[in-house]
C-alpha cells in the first residue's frame, strides 16, 4: 500500500500510525466544518469521552466537551444531561506573544489530520507561518487510554523551521466549561468549582461538584518536555490560577531545526459514593506519567488489536464502504463502560449532547444486538442496566396511574422519565412533549431487547435474576395500560405514539399492539418454563414481587383479545386506525445527499395529516419478526412505506436496507446502506455536530450481518445463513460470538465458510443446507 497520508507525517509521528486503509482522513482545515469534525474526530476510553477539538485552543468555532458516563445534572436544563466536565485537552503556545495555532498569524499549510480507527488515537500535522514569517512545525497525537479508562493525553512535536527564539506554553484545565456552548437560550453551567489547585509545581488541577446531586468530579493534568533524546529541557515552571481555569506556565528556546517533545497527561475521578475523587485522580496521573505515553499507545494497540479481531467486518469490492464501515464500529464499541452496568449508550454516544447521553430504545433495537454478539460481556452490562433501572420504571408506572413497571421513554442514571413535559423551541416558545405519555412501546422493546441477548449468549444468570422479574413488572403494566372495548369485544390501545413519531395521540399502532400482544404471550411461556424447570428460583422470584401463578393465565387470555390489525387481500397493513385516510401522496424528489423532499402536492397540510412518515414504523416490525410474518407481507409494505417515509431520524435507512435486502429489493437496499454508513462522515442530516448517529451504526452492522450476510439465530438455537450479497462486493467477512464461540464467516456470491476457536462440534444452515462449522487451525 502506497500509504499516501501516513507518509505526509515525519518519523516520529508515522510509527504509531497504521497504513491508509485504517485512517480517516481530514486534508484541509475548514473552520466552518469544526463542529461537526469535533464529533467524527472524538475519542473514548470507555469510562469517558474527548471530542476531537483542536488542542492548541484559539479556535473561533468549537464546542470542546468530555463526558464521563454515569456524570448527570440537570440545574437549569429542562431535563438531567450528561455533563460537560472541565477541558483537560487544551496545551497552548507563544512565540514574541503571538499564539502558535490554526487560526493565528498567517496561517498554515501542509495541513493533515488522521483518525486512526485501528490503533485508536488522532494524529496531525501543519506548518504554523506567524506575522513575522516565523515557521513551526506542529505535529500531535492524541489518545484516550483503554487501559487506564480516566486517563487520556496527547504528545507534541514542535519543530521550529526558521528561528531560534523562547516559546512559551500553557497547560490548562478549563472549568468554564458549559453545556450547549453556542444555544444561549439552552447553555448551562452543571459544575460548581471547588478549588483550582497545583500539584507542588508539576500539574494543576479542578475539584467540581455538579450542582444536583453534588457529584465530586476532580481533573488534573501534567507536563513532560524534552528533546527527541528524551534529555528534560524545560524552564520556568510556575502555577498560574485564573478564576475556574487552571494553568501551568513554562517555557524552552530550541535551536532552529530542533524538535521538543511535550507530552500531556490527564485524569479524570469522578464517582457518587463518596471516596477522595481527587486522591484518586492524583494517583491516576501519577501512574500514567510512570508509565508514559509510549506505554498508553502500545496497550492501546494491543487492546484495539483484540477488539478488532472480534468486531472487523471485511468487504471485498467497495473501499469507501470498507473504510465507513470500519469507522462506525469503531466509535460504536469504544463507547459503552465494559465494567460498569449502571451506564448505558445515548442516540450521539459520548460524542455531543443531544438528548443529554440518555438511554432510549435505540439501544435494545438498534444497538444490543451488534454487543449481544460481538462483545456480549458489554451487552450484559447494557442489559443489567435496564434491570437495575427497574425501581425508576416502577415509579414511572405509578406516576402515569399504571401498574408494575412502565420504561421511560428517556433513561438516565436513575430510570425516572428524563423526556420533559414540555419542549422549548429555538425561538424562545414552548409546546407540550407527548412523547414520555405515548411512545409507550417502549416498554415491550426493552423486553425484545432482553430476549434476544438470552437468545444469542444463552446467559442463564441474566434471565433467572433479572429478566424473570422484568416480564412480571411489565406485564403487569400492560395490563393496566390496555383498554376494553367493549362494542368490539377487544383489548385497544388509544392515544398513542409508534415509532413513526410524526401521528401522535392515536389509536391502535400496530407495531405498539403487537409488541404488547408478544411481552405477554413471551413472558407467560416463559414463566410456565420456569415454573416446571426451575421451581426454587420460581418461588424466589414470586416470593420478591409478591406473584400470583393466576396472573399468567390472564397474560395469555389478554393477549388473544388485543387489536392487531391484519393484512388486507393485497398484503397491506395500515399502521394505525385511520391512516389509510389521510392525504396521500409518494415521494418522488430527493436532494444532493440522495435523502427525500417533501411531496409538494402536501405541503399544504401539517405533517400528521398525510401518509408521509418520519421513520419505519410497519417496516420495523417487518424486521423484528422478519421470520414470521408472509414474505409476500413483508415486500407489499416494505414497497408501500418505503415510497412515504421520509428518514427524518438517522434510526430509519439502516432498517429499509436490511429489508430491501430481505424482500429483493437490491438497488434500493444498497443505496440505504450507503445512507445508513455514510450519515455522519457526510454529515446527511445535517446534525453530526451534536454527535454521532449509534443508531445508525448499530443498525448499519445489523443491515451488513443479518441482511447480506443473511444471519438469523432462531430460537432453538439453530444458525442459519441465507446471504444475498450485493453485486458491488466481491466477499464478506465477520465475526460474532455465539455460546462462547468466536465465528468467523466468509461469504462470497456463490460459497461460504464458516471457522470457530472452539473445538467443540457445532452446525448451521447454508440456504437451508445442513453444515458442520469447521475448527480454526
Amino acid at each position: 500500500m502506497a500509504n499516501i497520508y501516513k507518509n505526509r507525517f515525519s518519523e516520529e509521528v508515522r510509527k504509531y500510525l497504521s497504513d491508509d486503509e485504517w485512517l480517516h482522513v481530514e486534508e484541509n482545515y475548514d473552520r466552518l466544518a469544526n463542529y461537526e469534525n469535533e464529533s467524527i474526530f472524538a475519542l473514548t476510553s470507555g469510562k469517558m469521552s474527548s471530542r476531537g477539538a483542536h488542542e492548541e485552543g484559539f479556535s473561533l468555532k468549537s464546542l470542546p466537551a468530555h463526558y464521563v458516563h454515569g456524570v448527570f445534572d440537570r440545574s437549569e436544563a429542562y431535563q438531567r444531561e450528561l455533563v460537560n466536565t472541565p477541558d483537560w485537552a487544551k496545551l497552548k503556545m507563544y512565540v514574541s506573544l503571538e499564539p502558535i495555532a490554526l487560526e493565528t498569524g498567517q496561517g498554515i499549510s501542509d495541513y493533515i489530520r488522521v483518525l486512526d480507527l485501528k490503533n485508536g488515537l488522532v494524529a496531525k500535522h501543519y506548518i504554523h507561518e506567524s506575522r513575522e514569517g516565523r515557521k513551526t512545525q506542529v505535529e500531535i497525537v492524541k489518545y484516550m487510554s483503554r487501559e487506564h479508562q480516566t486517563v487520556g493525553g496527547f504528545r507534541y512535536y514542535i519543530t521550529p523551521l526558521n528561528y531560534e527564539e523562547v516559546i512559551e506554553f500553557e497547560n490548562i484545565i478549563d472549568a468554564t466549561v458549559t453545556n450547549f456552548l453556542d444555544y444561549p437560550r439552552f447553555r448551562v453551567k452543571h459544575l460548581t468549582v471547588r478549588d483550582v489547585f497545583s500539584l507542588g509545581g508539576d500539574g494543576v488541577g479542578v475539584l467540581t461538584e455538579t450542582r444536583d446531586f453534588l457529584q465530586a468530579v476532580c481533573t488534573t493534568a501534567a507536563v513532560r518536555m524534552s528533546d527527541l533524546n528524551g534529555e528534560e529541557i524545560s524552564t520556568n515552571r510556575e502555577f498560574k490560577p485564573f478564576g475556574e481555569v487552571a494553568c501551568e506556565f513554562f517555557d524552552a528556546k530550541p535551536k532552529e531545526g530542533q524538535t521538543i517533545v511535550i507530552d500531556k497527561f490527564a485524569a479524570v475521578a469522578a464517582e457518587k459514593d463518596g471516596f477522595d475523587v481527587r486522591k484518586v485522580s492524583e494517583h491516576d496521573l501519577r501512574i500514567a506519567i510512570e508509565e508514559g505515553f509510549e506505554h498508553h499507545l502500545e496497550k492501546n494497540r494491543e487492546i484495539y488489536a483484540e477488539m478488532w479481531k472480534r468486531a472487523d467486518i471485511k468487504v471485498s469490492g467497495d473501499e469507501k464502504m470498507q473504510k465507513g464501515l470500519r469507522f462506525n464500529i469503531f466509535h460504536l464499541m469504544g463507547t459503552p463502560n465494559p465494567r460498569d452496568n449502571m451506564t448505558n449508550l445515548g442516540p450521539k454516544l459520548m460524542h455531543g449532547e443531544e438528548y443529554g447521553g440518555h438511554a432510549f430504545w435505540d439501544t435494545e433495537l438498534f444497538m444490543l444486538p451488534f454487543f449481544s454478539l460481538v462483545f456480549p460481556e458489554i451487552a450484559k452490562n447494557l442489559v443489567e442496566y435496564r434491570y437495575n433501572m427497574l425501581p425508576g420504571a416502577k415509579r414511572n408506572a405509578k406516576k402515569r396511574g399504571g401498574l408494575g413497571a412502565r420504561y421511560p421513554w428517556q433513561s438516565a442514571d436513575t430510570g425516572d422519565e428524563e423526556c420533559p413535559e414540555w419542549t422549548i423551541l429555538y425561538d424562545g416558545s414552548v409546546e407540550p412533549c407527548t412523547v414520555a405519555d405515548e411512545e409507550v412501546h417502549v416498554t415491550a422493546d426493552v423486553i425484545y431487547g432482553g430476549m434476544q441477548y438470552y437468545l444469542y449468549t444463552g446467559d442463564d444468570e441474566y434471565f433467572y435474576n433479572n429478566l424473570i422479574e422484568m416480564l412480571i413488572e411489565t406485564s403487569r403494566f400492560w395490563l393496566s395500560r390496555l383498554e376494553w372495548n367493549a362494542a368490539q369485544e377487544r383489548f385497544e390501545i388509544t392515544g398513542i405514539t409508534g415509532p413513526d413519531e410524526w401521528h401522535e395521540n392515536v389509536s391502535n399502532n400496530t407495531f405498539t399492539n403487537y409488541m404488547t400482544r408478544w411481552s405477554l404471550q413471551y413472558a407467560a411461556q416463559e414463566l410456565q418454563k420456569v415454573q416446571v424447570d426451575r421451581p426454587e428460583i420460581y418461588a424466589r422470584v414470586a416470593k420478591k414481587v409478591d406473584f400470583d401463578p393466576a396472573e399468567i393465565d390472564k397474560w395469555l387470555e389478554t393477549a388473544e383479545l388485543i387489536y392487531v390489525p391484519e393484512a388486507a387481500e393485497d398484503g397491506l397493513i395500515e399502521q394505525f386506525e385511520g391512516y389509510f385516510d389521510l392525504h396521500d401522496k409518494e415521494i418522488y424528489e430527493y436532494n444532493d445527499n440522495n435523502m427525500p423532499l417533501w411531496p409538494e402536492e402536501l405541503k399544504q397540510y401539517p405533517r400528521e395529516e398525510t401518509t408521509i412518515l418520519k421513520q419505519a414504523d410497519i417496516v420495523m416490525l417487518m424486521f423484528l419478526f422478519r421470520d414470521v410474518f408472509p414474505m409476500e407481507v413483508q415486500r407489499r409494505n416494505f414497497e408501500y412505506y418505503e415510497k412515504r417515509t421520509m428518514h427524518g431520524s438517522s434510526l430509519s435507512p439502516s432498517i429499509y436496507c436490511l429489508m430491501g435486502v430481505h424482500t429483493g429489493n437490491d438497488k434500493l437496499a444498497y443505496e440505504y446502506l450507503e445512507r445508513t454508513t455514510y450519515i455522519d462522515l457526510e454529515n446527511k442530516n445535517n446534525n453530526t455536530r451534536e454527535g454521532l448517529h449509534a443508531a445508525a451504526m448499530g443498525g448499519t452492522w445489523q443491515a451488513v450481518v443479518f441482511g447480506y450476510g443473511g444471519l438469523t439465530v432462531f430460537k432453538n438455537g439453530e444458525i442459519h445463513f441465507d446471504p444475498n450479497l450485493p453485486k458491488e462486493w466481491s466477499g464478506l467477512e465477520f465475526r460474532f460470538v455465539y455460546r462462547g464461540a468466536l465465528l468467523t464467516v466468509n461469504l462470497t456470491h456463490d460459497d461460504i465458510k464458516v471457522t470457530s476457536d472452539k473445538d467443540e462440534k457445532l452446525n448451521y444452515y447454508y440456504n437451508g443446507e445442513l453444515k458442520e462449522v469447521e475448527i480454526a487451525g
